[in-house]
């Protein structure tokens, strides 16, 4: 007998459907759950488990307000009530940010998104919500928000002209300065290639130069050249650069171009070389005048004195005197000529401690003479400075000098000390405790022809801070705080030369 075919009844294929609706409803990785009208929890997904902390059967049965921080707990059975007298309801069908509280009491912010769902043959309908956590997105977004207001913080306060380009050369983002110069809004240079900008409309060479300028810093090259610009303050001169900005790979992926103002430091080089001309001329001419002179004047000098020993008491004092002004003319020639010649340093390795023995043991009998006491203070492992030592004893014995003849007949103390500041520089002082520099002197001390003596050239403080500054270093003058004046030297124990660096270590 022939058995009749198997059929699945309506009852085993609806079975089959749930079961499979089930699955996959418990399947979704992103926490979803079903409520009412009232907001109570119908079903909710396995991963409310991994997220909220809730086991899926304890959030059912539970109004969905348990999943909500206040103030949202509180009013949210007011829209749902709202939303079954009104029908009116700002949440379905759009996605928001909304922030859930966990089982553990912890805070995390999701993205959720709410729809209808009308069952057929029920009198009300259902609502699911899907749930997904973006709280360690919302964190980076915050912590790039906050990176991108310190960045802009820095990049708008740059007093300096600087701007952000793609590699095409199209800009993205230009700073408040460079904004500033141009008299116009950001919006106006945004998204234009930048040698297209109204920066450089006043010439098309340097739009020229510019364009070429990013095409070079675009295959990794940096680019730099001064440029003068046209502004409302009249010209100003700008050194120009444009440094490659690469990724990890080292691709090139954006250009920073940067303008720095140098019209100040432009006109000082100017003043500069105009003053060390004007000395190149006053050295050739002192040379020319010097050898001219030097000659009668020692004979007038000579025939002065042998005059004088034929005279009286009161002619002989007047010869004198006039013998001593050619002789202090003759004087004021020398360091003048010797202020106005460039120096070629001798360089080499010189030991403080050395130095400063030295300049005692010469300067001994003139001390002694004077009732002046000094006294040499080495700091122990001071090390070696790359100098001319002939030219540094110079220095110092003038300073030396100085104060001797400051005290008078008063006689004192002064003090000789070599201490280092860091790995790269030392310090050499001379103090005294004499009666100090007048205010008014202050200012021009170092300057040339500046003197408080009635005797004095007022070229050997300008001759020693040409010294000093040729060796690359700075000196300073100070009252020393019981009384007294302080002359400090720093020196750098590596000297940069034409022809490369010169230390210690390449010297000895």
């Amino acid at each position: 007998m022939t058995q009749a075919p198997r059929t699945v009844t309506g009852d085993q294929d609806a079975a089959r459907d749930h079961a499979r609706l089930q699955a996959l409803f418990q399947g979704m990785l992103d926490p979803v759950v079903t409520i009412d009208s009232r907001g109570k929890v119908l079903q909710a997904g396995d991963s409310v488990r991994d997220v909220f902390g809730y086991e899926p059967e304890e959030l059912v049965g539970q109004n969905i307000r348990v999943l909500m921080p206040e103030p949202t707990r509180s009013e949210h059975d007011g829209y749902l009530e709202n939303y079954r007298r009104t029908g009116a309801t700002g949440i379905l069908g759009r996605t928001r940010e909304f922030g859930v509280l966990k089982k553990d009491g912890t805070s995390l912010v999701c993205e959720l998104s709410v729809s209808r769902v009308d069952v057929p043959g029920d009198p009300e309908p259902l609502f699911v919500g899907s749930f997904r956590d973006i709280t360690r997105r919302k964190r980076a977004e915050d912590g790039l928000a906050v990176s991108d207001q310190r960045f802009h913080a820095i990049f708008d306060q740059e007093f300096q002209l600087v701007a952000l380009l793609d590699p095409e050369g199209v800009v993205l983002d230009v700073n408040q300065s460079a904004l500033h110069l141009l008299h116009a809004p950001r919006e106006t240079v945004i998204g234009r290639l930048f040698w297209k900008t109204a920066w450089w409309n006043y010439s098309a060479a340097d739009r020229q130069r510019i364009e070429e300028g990013v095409h070079a810093a675009a295959q990794g090259e940096f680019v730099r050249f001064e440029i003068d610009v046209p502004t409302a303050k009249g010209l100003r001169s700008y050194d120009f650069s444009l440094k490659p900005i690469r990724d990890a790979e080292g691709r090139v992926t954006m250009l920073l171009p940067e303008g720095r103002d140098i019209t100040l430091l432009k006109r000082v080089q100017l003043r500069e070389t105009a003053m060390l001309k004007a000395m190149a001329a006053i050295g050739e001419s002192a040379s020319v005048l010097a050898h001219e002179i030097k000659n009668p004047l020692t004979a007038v000098n000579l025939a002065l004195r042998a005059v004088a020993d034929s005279l009286g008491e009161d002619q002989r004092s007047v010869v004198e005197e006039l013998s001593g002004r050619l002789q202090k003319l003759e004087r004021t020639m020398r360091r003048t000529l010797s202020f106005a010649k460039p120096l070629d340093l001798e360089l080499a390795s010189v030991d403080p401690a050395v130095l400063l023995s030295g300049v005692e043991e010469l300067l001994h009998e003139q001390l002694e003479a004077s009732g002046v006491r000094i006294v040499a203070d080495v700091q122990p492992g001071v090390g070696l400075v790359v100098a001319d030592p002939a030219l540094l004893e110079d220095v110092l014995t003038n300073l030396v000098r100085n104060a001797t003849e400051a005290y008078g007949e008063a006689g004192g103390e002064i003090r000789l000390c070599a201490e280092v500041r860091d790995e790269r520089s030392l310090a050499l002082c001379v103090e005294d405790d004499g009666p100090g520099i007048p205010e008014h002197l202050r200012r021009d001390l170092f300057q040339p022809f500046v003197t408080g003596r009635a005797e004095g050239s007022g070229l050997g403080l300008a001759i020693v801070r040409k010294i000093v500054e040729a060796h690359g270093g700075r000196i300073q003058v100070s009252d020393r705080p019981a009384g007294g004046t302080v002359f400090e030297i720093e020196l750098p124990r590596v000297l940069c030369r034409p022809g490369g660096m010169e230390s210690v270590e390449e010297l000895s």
